[in-house]
């Protein structure tokens, strides 16, 4: 490590930033290479700042205490690497109050679900480094400063074009920390096999207001060509995904919980904000913008678009 201390920021402790920010913290506690600052806001900022944030495991506890954790990001100061865990909906606006923690030298990581979240922020922010990179892991934020985690299977990718020296340096912090991160030549293929699973069964299950296991006995087909369109659309950009990824979809899909279903289908359900856009009109739009057939897709999103 150099001489001056990594101060890493992770903005949005749900599910994913609770995790992944409640093992920094909890590694670096009394680090003199590198602080952890939480950005949160409402209950779970002031769970957090009286008792810490908790992560439930099958076989333990950890009890991760951050340097800091506070909603006004001027007082974090700024940071060596911000890790971006809100929705994808919620990310203009949280970069915006993000400014203060976004120096020159800021490397952005954002571990969102969608396959142009980079690409966006770029736009964005086109004076930084912003990485890509994605998660699997089976997790939920039980309560305010609770993170339950359910499958004992979690994976962190990412990487970037530039700054090899520094991806060394930030896969080391995250491996040291106990976090099972890789940091791939293939970032980008990555990315897309796990938007195919989830871009497939968000709009599948919200189309069809089911969980996964009877959309999967009921809507077979559908599954089946949504995989097809989307595996056109991946192509035509270049991406190079494997011929049986319809196939490992439906089988990864039919593993999950009984009654299980995905967040874009629950946040429909609650009628509040979703990530349709990013999941099922990316797709839409990408697939018009290049003259590419997608009925099964079109006809889901408009449909979906009339629920909202």
């Amino acid at each position: 490590m150099d001489n001056k201390k990594i101060k890493i920021v992770i903005s949005g402790i749900g599910a994913v930033g609770g995790y992944y920010g409640g093992m920094l913290a909890a590694f670096y506690k009394n680090s003199e290479d590198v602080e952890i600052i939480f950005i949160s806001r409402g209950a779970n900022l002031d769970k957090i700042r009286k008792e810490g944030l908790m992560i439930e495991m099958s076989d333990k506890k950890i009890v991760a205490v951050p340097m800091l954790v506070t909603d006004k990001p001027e007082s974090a100061g700024v940071a060596d690497y911000l890790i971006c865990c809100t929705k994808s909906y919620d990310l203009d606006d949280n970069l915006k109050e993000l400014e203060p923690v976004i120096g020159q030298q800021t490397i952005i990581l954002p571990l969102l679900n969608g396959v142009n979240i980079s690409e966006h922020i770029r736009t964005l922010l086109p004076g930084n480094d912003v990485w890509e990179g994605c998660v699997y892991i089976g997790a939920r934020l039980r309560e305010p400063g609770v993170v339950s985690l359910f499958s004992n299977k979690e994976m962190l990718f990412f990487g970037g074009k530039e700054d090899h020296d520094r991806q060394k340096q930030f896969v080391k912090i995250l491996t040291d920390a106990g976090i099972n991160a890789v940091n791939p030549e293939d970032i980008t293929v990555r990315i897309w096999k796990k938007f195919f699973m989830i871009s497939i069964a968000a709009t599948i299950t919200a189309y069809y207001d089911d969980n996964i296991g009877n959309v999967l006995k009921n809507h077979s087909d559908d599954f089946d060509s949504l995989g097809r369109e989307l595996l056109n659309v991946a192509r035509a950009k270049g991406i190079d995904l494997p011929a049986d990824i319809i196939d490992k979809s439906v089988k990864a899909q039919s593993m999950m919980p009984v009654g299980a279903t995905t967040s874009m289908h629950t946040d429909f359900k609650k009628g509040g904000r979703n990530e349709l856009e990013t999941l099922t009109g990316y797709v839409v739009h990408s697939a018009a913008d290049m003259g590419i057939s997608a009925p099964l897709y079109t006809a889901m999103y408009q449909a979906l678009k009339k629920k909202l």
